[in-house]
């Protein structure tokens, strides 16, 4: 996937298959030090830009997480030990540098040494109005917020087939929450009106 060889992470499309396929590897961060973050990156610009996909580190844990489509995030744990570079047959620009590197912003660099006290799913509130008027309504999963003992929470976000990155408080911008480490309800849910 994306290039990576041995990258096969699953999709997961709703909270429930998160919990189902995930559950006790996100609720295995709760408690541990933030140590590392990277991505793979490439150069845009003259600077670093972290596309796909996100590996944090937790004292002996790790996060590998990737975004896909509207709805589709990818978990995994170790398939991406080895910082394994992408083939550049697969690249759609075989001339761009592409590497692994720290996303080198000094928001996510406080959180470093930070404990995870919060694991949840982030979903975002889907609305479609057809061309005879008819509606759609859904909440699809938008990513995963890691909340810190610090006050600060790391929102890892679906882009449209990248990850956005922000540090926010908790509880911060138009997600609903739905808590992964500890069964729970809903946290927050934004107006549907």
């Amino acid at each position: 996937m994306w290039g990576l060889a041995g990258y096969r992470p699953e999709p997961v499309t709703d909270v429930a298959g998160l919990r189902g396929a995930h559950g006790d590897h996100l609720r295995s961060l709760v408690g541990r030090r933030l140590t590392r973050i990277r991505g793979l990156c490439y150069v845009a610009e003259g600077d670093r830009c972290t596309t796909l996909p996100v590996v944090l580190e937790f004292e002996g844990e790790r996060l590998e997480l990737a975004a896909e489509g509207f709805d589709r995030l990818f978990v995994s744990r170790d398939d991406l030990a080895d910082d394994p570079l992408p083939d550049t047959d697969d690249q759609d620009d075989p001339d761009q540098e592409v590497a692994w590197a720290d996303p080198a912003r000094a928001e996510l660099d406080v959180l470093l040494g930070a404990t995870v006290t919060a694991v949840r799913a982030l979903e975002h509130d889907f609305r479609l109005t057809a061309r005879d008027g008819g509606r759609i309504e859904a909440w699809l999963l938008g990513g995963l917020e890691l909340v810190f003992a610090c006050g600060r929470a790391v929102q890892l976000t679906n882009a449209l087939d990248a990850l956005e990155i922000t540090v926010e408080a908790p509880d911060a911008g138009p997600w609903r929450r739905t808590a992964v480490d500890l069964p729970g309800q809903d946290q927050r849910a934004p107006d549907r009106s």
